[in-house]
């Protein structure tokens, strides 16, 4: 920074340490109550935007979040695609348009509407499964994303409708939304020019009540928050480790509001969930989904290099370099993805069966337990001290 004159950007996530998953245990059931037997049925069926004319059914609460084309190679975006359609579950095309090829490969598509309105037409957002508002992202809440020219191939030009080798950048706000109101008419807009798919708002968790009241009062099928310990590309490293609270967190606080109003709005959770236990712990604190980005990247072929930004990835996984492109196989890659998200559900299932459960939806707090004082002071969650009831 002192040479440049720059700020310092940086790729992934923070490394710096928060309370997360790895504080909360799961309760084995033994007597009261007992287990299911080993191989009982369990449902896994996830519905997103319950109360929308089209809703999105998936195999799994657990689905592959946005990530644009751009940011990552055409490659891995396709795989991730075909990865998610294998384990029947959602696939996200982040705010860089739709990439037709992943399109077509995606089981559902939940299509991401930003302030630069890449893609959208209204045959682009009936084709799509889903549709979801970016307000703003966890790693740089407040800013709109940046791709720098160096990625902006011609083919990533002509779906952004910009200019091939210039920076793009996207506004922080949508200029149209002002009021609570200018909020409900935008997802009464994209609700009617989809014809009944479901709407969904993402926020970064920031001021998480205030905006929820503004999200509830527009009435969107589901909400997203992005919490502390998710990653992107390239942020300035100075935001990404100065804001937003961490998920566990952010998750309580959506969970409790939502139930104080008696709102059954979809409440999707993402931000640094990465396994199996992770993904249970999350549904017993109760969200409806989960939606995985760096969990899904190091299946397909990322190796954490953290050079994001750089466009120099040695995968294949985050560059448009053609020969570091050519290092990637889609079809491995897919099949890599699958495995991961198809085992991470018969982890899922094999959570719900000692819990007790028959359901992945029927996970709750009494479930669980933390060994974090904080969390239990702050949660709805009870210290592993404390006697059960």
């Amino acid at each position: 920074m002192a040479v440049t004159g720059k700020h310092v950007s940086s790729a992934m996530g923070t490394k710096m340490p928060m309370p997360g998953w790895d504080d909360i245990l799961l309760l084995g059931a033994q007597l009261n109550p007992p287990p299911l037997n080993d191989g009982a049925f369990v449902d896994t069926m996830t519905v997103i935007g319950k109360n929308a004319k089209k809703p999105m059914i998936l195999a799994s609460p657990v689905y592959i979040s946005h990530m644009s084309f751009g940011a990552l190679s055409r490659e891995v975006k396709i795989a991730l695609a075909k990865g998610s359609a294998m384990a029947k579950t959602a696939m996200c095309s982040g705010e860089g348009g739709i990439l037709p090829e992943e399109r077509q490969a995606a089981y559902k598509y939940i299509f991401e509407y930003i302030p630069n309105k890449y893609s959208v037409t209204d045959e682009n957002l009936c084709a799509a499964d889903a549709i979801e508002i970016k307000i703003g992202q966890g790693t740089k809440p407040g800013m709109g994303g940046h791709l720098p020219g160096e990625k902006v191939t011609a083919e990533i030009a002509a779906i952004r409708g910009k200019n091939q080798g210039e920076d793009i950048q996207s506004p922080s706000k949508f200029p149209e939304l002002n009021s609570k109101e200018d909020l409900r008419t935008m997802v009464d807009m994209l609700r009617r020019r989809s014809e009944g798919r479901p709407i969904g708002i993402k926020i970064a968790a920031g001021n998480i009540e205030r905006d929820l009241e503004y999200c509830v009062f527009a009435e969107p099928d589901f909400i997203t928050i992005d919490g502390r310990g998710g990653a992107t590309a390239s942020s300035p490293f100075f935001l990404r480790e100065a804001t937003t609270i961490p998920t566990v967190y952010a998750l309580s606080r959506a969970r409790r509001y939502l139930d104080l109003v008696h709102s059954d709005i979809s409440l999707v959770i993402t931000g640094g969930l990465r396994v199996s236990a992770d993904f249970a712990k999350a549904l017993a604190m109760g969200a409806d989904a989960v939606a995985i980005a760096s969990a899904g990247l190091i299946a397909a072929a990322c190796q954490q290099y953290r050079i994001c930004g750089s466009g120099n990835c040695p995968v294949g996984v985050a560059t448009q370099d053609p020969e570091l492109r050519k290092r990637l196989s889609i079809d491995a890659s897919a099949q890599r993805v699958a495995n991961f998200l198809n085992v991470s559900l018969e982890e899922l299932k094999t959570f719900a069966r000692v819990t007790g459960n028959h359901s992945v939806h029927d996970l709750s707090i009494r479930n669980l337990v933390t060994m974090d004082r904080d969390i239990a002071k702050y949660t709805d969650i009870r210290h592993m001290g404390q006697p059960g009831i």
